[in-house]
């Protein structure tokens, strides 16, 4: 399990994605848990890597759970109508 806190922006988003990518082509189970409850700020670009992660890694034969999305990147999520899109697990 991976524990996010911080910001997710413009300027850490394509970090994340490509460690989250390095970190999924050495697993070994298929399956990557991101917790996400300690993410205090999440703008669209944050959002969108969220998304392209859900998308592009089982693509390489590995899921992507996220968990304990935190109340700041569940409300960016609804006002960018992604919330369903993410599936953002349960509330922390």
């Amino acid at each position: 399990m991976l524990h996010l806190a911080g910001d997710l922006d413009v300027d850490t988003a394509p970090g994340l994605r490509e460690d989250v990518t390095v970190l999924a082509a050495h697993s070994t189970a298929g399956l990557l848990v991101l917790n996400l409850s300690g993410i205090t700020f999440c703008d669209t670009p944050g959002l969108y890597t969220l998304l392209a992660l859900r998308q592009t890694l089982p693509l390489a034969d590995v899921d992507v759970l996220f968990t304990s999305a935190s109340s700041e990147l569940r409300t960016a999520a609804d006002r960018a109508g992604l919330t369903t899109h993410l599936a953002l697990g349960d509330v922390p």
